[in-house]
């Protein structure tokens, strides 16, 4: 993007959106085929999913097109965090 561009809002939250979803999906499917170990083996999951693509996000943050997929990306995983927590208190 040149200086003075406008920010393309509308594809970028719609790819913020679908790198959300998959890393929800992708979450989600590992942790619940690991529920039978124990939650300890889901938490040792998550974290160590969210620990490989933290550098990428890092990196990825500042870069114009993929900051949209790094940002989508981290808000699936805070996402899917919430929903696991929630799911133990139901």
């Amino acid at each position: 993007m040149q200086p003075g561009e406008p920010t393309p809002w509308g594809s970028g939250l719609t790819v913020s959106v679908v790198a959300a979803a998959i890393i929800m999906i992708a979450l989600l499917s590992v942790s619940q085929r690991l529920e039978p170990y124990g939650t300890g083996f889901v938490v040792l999951a998550n974290l160590l999913v969210a620990g490989a693509l933290a550098p990428s996000i890092w990196l990825s943050r500042a870069t114009p097109i993929w900051r949209w997929v790094a940002y989508g990306a981290a808000v699936g995983i805070i996402v899917t965090w919430i929903a696991l927590l929630l799911s133990l208190l139901g």
